[in-house]
């Protein structure tokens, strides 16, 4: 740390990234192993870093030196699975995993060892849940421990939300911030697949979020079976191709409504955040309405 005296004394500034800190703690170290930046979730710290002469628990030290909130350091190998479930090993601190993250006035609780939460979707998260009018029936269908849905509950008061999530353990952490945010009369946590439940709701939507990629498309048909006589708004995330991904899909989700009966109207369409060198994470919204209602 660098300090500057001034006419209030002594204000201690941070170096301008984690990886400019720790070449000054690892000075044999090729710089380009070290982590650029850590992932803070509560009070943990997650790191990716190269096995390059590097001694983990150090490193971990380092880490709670630079981020003084951090007790608890993770590695980060991998994540895996259809459910992207995290690779984690403890380097240094507190063994606790469990950890409550705050956001916008909302509270996640989760094992941060056996599921991610992405920080990068913190804005559309604030975003999507700002767009909710006040008595609406919202569907989340790939719900999670509620990244969505308690933010849709907490700042725009539906009528209601249906939080539907199929990982056992997100279940679990979906029932707890639900009562941790004080929303248990707006949120009903569901447990199961999306696009056996979905159906089964009826045509109660007005909103339907559909927060996960990779194979997105594949719960549309389901999520159109939800949405009321006079039309329902669709959020729907996918990774794409970067460049004319985004067109693309949006003209594929366009044309598969339209052979099941339903018209698409874009409202609006934009970058969540770069995934990849040559992927994006992007976000789809659109009105939906069954032309048989018409």
């Amino acid at each position: 740390m660098s300090k500057i005296r001034g006419t209030q004394g002594v204000l201690t500034l941070r170096r301008t990234s984690l990886r400019e800190f720790l070449k000054s703690r690892f000075a044999d170290v090729d710089p380009s192993a070290l982590p650029k930046k850590a992932k803070i979730i509560g009070h943990i710290a997650l790191v990716r870093f190269q096995d390059k002469g590097i001694n983990p628990e150090e490193l971990g030290k380092a880490v709670v030196e630079f981020y003084p909130t951090v007790k608890t350091v993770l590695r980060l190998r991998g994540i895996v699975g259809k459910l992207r479930q995290p690779i984690v090993e403890l380097i240094y601190g507190d063994p606790n995993t469990e950890t409550i993250h705050k956001e916008h006035g909302y509270k996640f609780m989760l094992d941060v060892s056996k599921l991610m939460l992405c920080l990068g979707n913190s804005y559309e998260r604030l975003r999507t849940a700002k767009s909710v009018r006040p008595g609406e029936v919202v569907v989340d269908m790939f719900a999670g421990i509620g990244q969505f849905s308690i933010p849709c509950a907490v700042i725009s008061k539906p009528s209601k939300v249906y939080a539907i999530e199929i990982n056992e353990e997100a279940y679990k952490y979906l029932k707890i911030n639900t009562a941790l945010n004080n929303v248990e009369h707006i949120v009903e946590p569901m447990l199961g697949d999306c696009r056996e439940l979905t159906p089964a709701l009826g045509r109660v939507a007005d909103r339907i979020i559909m927060g996960y990629f990779g194979g997105t498309i594949e719960a549309l048909p389901a999520a159109l079976s939800a949405i009321k006589p006079e039309g329902a708004t669709i959020h729907f995330h996918e990774l794409v191709r970067r460049g004319t991904g985004k067109d693309e899909l949006w003209k594929k989700v366009s044309e598969l409504c339209l052979h099941l009966g339903y018209s698409a109207t874009l409202i609006n369409s934009r970058i969540v955040k770069s995934y990849s060198a040559t992927r994006e994470h992007v976000v789809i919204e659109f009105k939906a309405r069954s032309m048989v209602y018409r």
